[in-house]
């Protein structure tokens, strides 16, 4: 957990050094899939900064309704694909399983990653946006899906990273 904390301050810290914001995109709302859309959903991006944002996301990722809140430094905003480091908590994991148990949970952790920004060409504004982040899963998800395991369910290894994908639109 420590490791979060430093990795948290230093992007804050990067935040705070940002370039201020010219007139133009201020906020932006997307629709996706991935941890950062809550599942499959939506994000709302405030752009306080040129090269810092907020953001939030609601969704439904197959257990229920997942959400997540983190930042965006975005290293070089006035590219046409724009690199861009993430933080965030939220929900980083689901376990859902079907036919004789019936079972739901929703796990929830920070996430950090790497990404990019890929404006359109032709509509200003517009922009999709891939990225890989990495969870950090709470314990209590490997607990239950090796307790699972014991009970003779069938469980896969879970990916040690997520990637997430969005349609954004600038307001």
């Amino acid at each position: 957990m420590k490791k979060w904390m430093v990795f948290v301050s230093l992007f804050l810290a990067l935040g705070a050094q940002a370039q201020f914001d010219e007139p133009g995109e201020k906020v932006n709302i997307g629709i996706g899939l991935g941890v950062d859309y809550g599942g499959l959903g939506g994000r709302v991006t405030f752009l306080p900064k040129k090269n810092f944002g907020l953001l939030a996301g609601l969704g439904y990722n197959f257990a229920g309704a997942g959400f997540n809140a983190g930042g965006v430094f975005r290293i070089a905003p006035d590219r046409r694909v724009v690199p861009c480091l993430y933080a965030m908590y939220g929900y980083n994991a689901v376990l859902r399983i079907t036919g004789a148990m019936d079972v739901k949970k929703i796990y929830y952790g920070p996430s950090a990653g790497f990404g990019l920004e890929i404006k359109s060409k032709r509509n200003k504004g517009v922009h999709t946006n891939i990225e890989l982040l990495l969870p950090a899963r709470p314990a209590a998800f490997q607990t239950d899906i090796n307790q699972y395991r014991s009970m003779g369910v069938v469980i896969s290894d879970p990916l040690p990273v997520s990637i997430s994908i969005g349609y954004h639109i600038g307001l």
